[in-house]
């Protein structure tokens, strides 16, 4: 017996699929919008001013950590854009205990 999806949940599949489809997958889609911008340097200065990170030479031999851009839309109650945030993370599956952390 084959079971169908109450009509209800309709409306709210495709609007979820709508709002996850229309956030940027990688960095140059969001480059050519303000609000993006807007939202990578305001991340960008939070890291600077608690100071997270220390730029260091790369030691000869070693495997750096990659990393990447991640981009949300943050929506109020009934579906309007609320804010727009950018998040810089590491890809820590790449990292080895011992080498790259302790």
């Amino acid at each position: 017996m084959e079971r169908n999806r109450p009509k209800r949940y309709y409306g709210y599949v495709s609007l979820m699929t709508n709002l996850i489809d229309c956030e940027p997958s990688n960095f140059e889609e969001p480059n050519n919008q303000n609000v993006w911008k807007d939202a990578i340097l305001e991340k960008y200065q939070s890291i600077m001013m608690n100071d997270v990170w220390e730029i260091v030479p790369r030691l000869e031999g070693k495997y750096v950590v990659t990393s990447k851009w991640v981009y949300k839309r943050k929506h109020a109650i009934y579906g309007s854009i609320d804010k727009y945030k950018a998040r810089f993370v590491a890809r820590g599956f790449s990292q080895i205990e011992g080498e790259n952390y302790h």
